[in-house]
Order: C-alpha cells, then sequence, then structure tokens
C-alpha cells in the first residue's frame, strides 16, 4: 500500500528531481495528478528497453519456489541447530553483499550486463543446491559440522538473489524519462514485492505436493531440486536483456567519434607537415 500511495501521490519536486518547463504540480488537482503520474508511467514501463528487463528480472523471482520456511524448520528441528546460528549467517550475507556492491561498482559493471545476469543466474541456482548438501548431510563427511556450514554457506541463496537486482537498478535509473524517476521506483519496488510473493505462494504449494510437514521432511530433497531446475528456467529468455549498460553505449560512441576526430587531425597534421617540406626542398 506504501508503494502504491508512493507511485500516485509522491511528487517528483520533493525528491530534489528538475522538473520539466512548464509543469506547476502544485496547482494541479489530485485526480490530474493521479491521471498524469498514470500517464507517465505506463508511456515509461511500454519502452521495451524497460519493460523487457522488468519483466525479465521480475519472472526470474516468482518461477523459484521458496522453501526457506521449510528449511529453516528442519534445520532447527532436525539438526537442532540455533536459531541465532542462521541469524548470524544472515548477517554475514549482508557483510558480502556490501563487499559485492563495492566490487561490482569498481570491476563488475565492466562486464556486459547479459554476461554478468547470467553468471549470477546460474551462481544463484548452485547456491540452492547448498541447502541439499546439508539436508543430505555431505558437509559432515567432508568434516564440517553443521553449525559452521550453516554459519558460512546457510545465507548465500539470498545474498546472490539480492545482488542480481544491482544492475537492473542502475539501468532502471539510466533509461527512466526525467520527471517519472519516483514513480518507476515505486513501480519497480512493488513488482519485485510481488514477485517475492508469488515466490512464496508456489513455495507453500510446492512443500503441499511433496507432502512436506514438521514431522516429515522426506521430500524436502526433491523440493530442493525443483528450485535449482526453476531457477535455470530464465536464462532462457536472458537474450531479452541487453548487452550493456546505456551509458557505456554512449561511452563507446562517443570514444569512436573522439578517435577519428583524432585520426582526421593527425591526417591533416601529417599533410601540413609534407606539404612544407615538399616546399623547403
Amino acid at each position: 500500500l506504501f508503494y502504491v500511495y508512493d507511485i500516485f501521490f509522491t511528487r517528483e519536486e520533493s525528491l530534489g528531481i528538475a522538473q520539466l518547463s512548464g509543469q506547476n504540480l502544485a496547482t494541479t488537482s489530485i485526480s490530474v495528478n493521479i491521471r498524469k503520474q498514470v500517464s507517465d508511467l505506463v508511456m515509461a514501463i511500454s519502452d521495451k528497453g524497460i519493460s523487457q528487463p522488468l519483466v525479465w528480472i521480475v519472472g526470474s523471482i516468482a518461477l523459484v519456489p521458496m522453501l526457506s520456511g521449510s528449511i529453516f524448520c528442519y534445520q532447527t528441528q532436525c539438526l537442532n541447530l540455533d536459531p541465532t546460528v542462521i541469524g548470524w549467517s544472515r548477517v554475514i550475507g549482508q557483510f558480502v553483499l556490501l563487499s559485492g556492491t563495492v566490487l561490482y561498482n569498481q570491476y563488475w559493471k565492466k562486464i556486459p550486463m547479459r554476461k554478468l545476469i547470467g553468471m549470477v543466474q546460474i551462481l544463484y541456482a548452485s547456491s540452492l543446491l547448498l541447502d541439499l548438501i546439508l539436508v543430505r548431510q555431505i558437509n559432515l563427511k567432508w568434516g564440517i559440522p553443521n553449525e559452521v556450514f550453516a554459519l558460512c554457506f546457510s545465507g548465500l541463496a539470498e545474498v546472490v538473489a539480492q545482488f542480481k537486482l544491482l544492475p537492473f537498478s542502475v539501468l532502471f535509473a539510466k533509461l527512466c524519462p526525467k520527471g517519472c524517476e519516483g514513480s518507476l521506483t515505486a513501480f519497480l519496488a512493488s513488482a519485485l514485492c510481488l514477485s517475492s510473493i508469488a515466490s512464496a505462494f508456489f513455495g507453500v504449494g510446492l512443500a503441499s505436493c511433496l507432502g512436506i510437514t514438521s514431522g516429515d521432511y522426506s521430500g524436502l530433497t526433491a523440493g530442493i531440486l525443483v528450485q535449482f531446475l526453476a531457477a535455470l528456467v530464465p536464462l532462457r529468455w536472458i537474450h531479452s536483456l541487453p548487452m550493456s549498460q546505456p551509458g557505456e553505449k554512449r561511452k563507446k560512441r562517443s570514444m569512436s567519434r573522439r578517435t577519428r576526430r583524432n585520426r582526421r587531425v593527425g591526417k591533416v597534421v601529417l599533410g601540413s607537415v609534407n606539404v612544407y617540406r615538399r616546399e623547403r626542398e
């Protein structure tokens, strides 16, 4: 509800964003303001450069049924893990996410977006299998206690899922039309929340179909494998994502123009030098 209110009633000047000439939102009525906000938002998301990545990121979240509740109950009831350990794993995961954000800003944003998202999606699908290692107790065969394994890897899938949103946030910020920044950001947040709700709903349905209950976790292995396969499905439509960020394309075009201009200047200078030499001779 907060995001819906933000989309329709928050004025862009409250965010410190420069307005277009001729706009005077202070004198418009609420109904006119709502119609204008909706019109601008529809125009923004109708652009394929925005709509296709938006559909992809929302679908990639909604398609994966979340079994986090069932896995948490299994860890605390069957493995007798302290909930504090799982909580600390989330804290460690946020530090990892912060480090990943810094690395993205310094190095990884130079990687083509489609390639980066593809690698992150594969990493996300693989990180879901870490719960399978804990369920099958494979970590004990490697000499890793359950507490240590849960502390280090329990929150990794969530971290990767949150990091995946970063390139899309940068993309939408660059492609958003002027004067529609707040509405598009609120709409994006609402769509992501809706996709998370759908993912949780599908997770409950999957747990019910597999017979996963508080007294029977025999279907948890199959549920994790379904999660893994569902996380790979969005790779089928990854071609709908742009190869690079819009700013990178403009930068490359400007660099190529500058290079051609420098070459022309170099040719002119070299030609004048040759003419001067011939005159001296």
